[in-house]
């Protein structure tokens, strides 16, 4: 848990409001930049329906980045799985050779 002698507070704006948030020194600009993210999302989604509320556009865009979280996740268990079989295959290839030379 960090102390919070190292917490630092900044302020960021997601859709015109201001948010005060506490956070790690050393994580302030990669804050900064999630949050200049997450706005930039959300105010693609409200300019593409401006008849819908503010929270309903928090939804929409927290499930979008759910939606992508989930199938970058996926992609990677698959990316995880190949090099598993990769790596697999080439002990057992490593192994047969050097069996082969002991012999």
């Amino acid at each position: 848990m960090p102390d919070a002698d190292d917490m630092k507070s900044i302020r960021v704006h997601i859709l015109g409001r201001e948010y005060a948030l506490r956070v790690q020194e050393e994580n302030e600009a990669f804050t900064r930049e999630v949050a200049a993210f997450v706005n930039s999302r959300m105010e693609k989604f409200k300019d593409a329906h401006p008849e819908q509320a503010e929270l309903t556009t928090a939804v929409i865009t927290a499930l979008a980045l759910a939606e992508d979280l989930h199938d970058l996740r996926d992609e990677i268990e698959g990316e995880r799985g190949k090099v598993e079989e990769t790596l697999e295959g080439l002990s057992e290839r490593l192994a047969a050779a050097v069996a082969s030379e002991e012999a």
